[in-house]
């Protein structure tokens, strides 16, 4: 007998797409910086991206701040941490490989997820989703080979911490109890901000610079996590890392169409092949899901 989908499967799948696609806009955002640095734009995407939460929490009426602060757990801070650090590295990545490289890097994230999901909390893959994840895995291993050969060994290697604390965080947030996971996110966007305020050069930078920076933080990620961490409790793991390939399909195509940063041929092969498997596990598991 098929297992019943939890109430809200839809929803949560429609709050993930909208997530990616909210994340999906970082690289064409980033590539419009004029002078600042790696820690100034986290420094202050992490400060915007904080609040954000903050005040997201305090329109819900079904949060209560002070009762969420004072009962985190050890499933929390760990998620604080893996979080945070992963804002951390995603900035740098994009900034030192093209946001094609960056992203495809980060679609290892569906592989890590089912994983984890597996082992950690129980969730049985079907064949059809462990063959949309080794689809999307092999066009991963396409594209990291052109960005090797391409000179771009930094950014890749810095854009493979973002994958695993994305996947610690799905599965952190299905392990959780909680009503809610989003004070954790909040405090996530506290230690990343702190992270950067003893890295930051300078605290001053130009309008033009600090608006986008805000940008990111309020929308890119602020709106992005929102989204994911209320949709990811209704979606099982594996899917929700399958829908977040959403994002680095989308992202360079926005560069691409903004400044024209053309991808390479590895890249595009990849992302292909990425987007074949997306769409074949993505559109079988809608229509099994209403026929349930």
């Amino acid at each position: 007998m098929r297992a019943k989908k939890e109430p809200g499967y839809l929803r949560g799948i429609a709050l993930l797409v909208v997530s990616a696609l909210f994340l999906s806009t970082s690289g064409i955002v980033l590539r419009n910086i004029d002078t600042a640095g790696g820690w100034q734009i986290l420094f202050y995407r992490s400060l915007a991206f904080s609040v954000t939460v903050f005040l997201f929490m305090l329109v819900r009426r079904d949060v209560r701040i002070r009762d969420e602060l004072t009962n985190l757990g050890w499933n929390d801070l760990i998620l604080v941490v893996f979080l945070g650090t992963g804002f951390v590295a995603y900035i740098f990545a994009l900034l030192h490989t093209t946001v094609a490289n960056a992203l495809f890097v980060m679609s290892a994230a569906p592989l890590m997820i089912a994983l984890l999901g597996w082992f950690v909390l129980k969730e049985r893959v079907p064949i059809r989703t462990w063959l949309a994840i080794a689809g999307a895995t092999a066009g991963l291993i396409v594209m990291i080979g052109g960005g090797f050969a391409g000179g771009r060994s930094l950014g890749n290697m810095i854009a493979l911490w973002v994958p695993i604390s994305y996947a610690v965080t799905v599965i952190l947030i299905r392990r959780s109890t909680r009503m809610h996971m989003l004070p954790a996110l909040c405090l996530a966007g506290v230690f990343a901000t702190a992270i950067s305020a003893l890295c930051i050069p300078s605290f001053s930078l130009s309008l033009h610079d600090l608006l986008i920076s805000v940008y990111l933080g309020v929308f890119q990620v602020g709106f992005g996590f929102i989204l994911m961490f209320l949709g990811a409790r209704y979606v099982p793991a594996a899917q929700v890392g399958l829908i977040g390939l959403t994002e680095p399909i989308c992202a360079p195509i926005w560069v691409w169409w903004g400044i024209g940063e053309v991808p390479g041929s590895t890249t595009a092969i990849g992302g292909a092949i990425v987007l074949t498997a997306l769409v074949f596990d993505g559109l079988w598991n809608i229509l099994r899901a209403k026929k349930d």
